[in-house]
């Protein structure tokens, strides 16, 4: 038991990233990129706000989001599922790194008129729990798609501070054609698909070796865009490419270039696993 247990941990924190890509500064240069995608004529805008409402509309048949809660989401980005909870509990707070974040999710609430919706910047994997009195504090634990939950000794964290849920969502798949071109055409090397489902796996196994009851569901969101050739597509790219250089992103931008508009159709599928915390037997 203990050996499986040492190998999904490790599996499970290696998805974090490194201290490095981890500060502060890189947060908010990523944040002001994402808040751009979710303008009102932002590629992201749609489709997120899909993924928002299917996941509250999941989580209130499971019995959640009540107007007595108080839910937590950690590494909340610009807060649209902050915001969206606080329609439904007593208390919504938003914890991330990136203080454009924060800002951000603070503006939109105030917007919506959402005096219930908190945000802080902190560093989850700096936090203390029990020091900030944050121990049990909240009804449902939320994560998607960030590196806060796997970070090492972070989802002991984010269990502690649940008194009765958690939640995280991940990536098991993505594909794009636009992506899968570049691969071929300008880096001479086949695609790799950094989203394998690995995180999900791990943490659906870590979940059971320790005693809980994990269950899953999957949600899938289709894309068919028309990219012009500008070096902020060029730079998400490369990133979708495993290329994060200056010098690889001019490469796709000159092949982009060559290329005028071009389709790009991406596939994306999110693994999400919900525990109760206070359902836990010995394995």
């Amino acid at each position: 038991m203990e050996h499986n247990l040492d190998y999904f941990k490790a599996l499970w924190h290696t998805r974090s990233l490194s201290p490095v890509s981890h500060s502060p500064e890189i947060w908010d240069e990523r944040a002001a990129e994402w808040i751009d995608d979710l303008s009102p004529d932002g590629e992201g805008k749609r489709g997120m706000r899909e993924r928002v409402e299917f996941t509250v509309n999941y989580l209130r048949r499971r019995g959640l989001l009540n107007d007595t809660d108080t839910v937590v989401d950690v590494g909340c980005g610009p807060g649209l599922f902050v915001a969206e909870f606080a329609k439904y509990v007593k208390r919504s707070v938003g914890i991330d790194y990136s203080q454009r974040f924060t800002d951000y999710g603070a503006e939109l609430a105030a917007s919506r008129g959402l005096a219930n919706a908190e945000f802080f910047r902190e560093d989850f994997f700096a936090l203390d729990v029990e020091e900030r009195g944050l121990a049990g504090a909240f009804d449902l634990v939320f994560t998607s798609i960030t590196p806060a939950a796997s970070g090492e000794g972070c989802l002991e964290k984010l269990i502690k501070m649940s008194r009765g849920y958690c939640y995280n969502a991940s990536f098991v798949h993505a594909g794009d054609s636009l992506a899968e071109r570049v691969s071929r055409d300008v880096f001479n090397e086949k695609y790799a698909n950094r989203f394998d489902g690995e995180g999900f796996y791990a943490l659906l196994n870590l979940l059971w070796f320790q005693g809980f009851y994990p269950e899953t569901y999957y949600y899938d969101d289709s894309r068919v865009e028309t990219i012009a050739p500008t070096r902020k597509a060029a730079a998400k790219v490369a990133s979708s490419c495993g290329r994060d250089s200056e010098e690889d992103t001019q490469k796709v931008l000159k092949y982009l270039e060559r290329l005028g508009e071009t389709e790009r159709v991406s596939n994306f599928r999110y693994g999400s696993v919900l525990w109760n915390t206070r359902v836990r037997d010995k394995r």
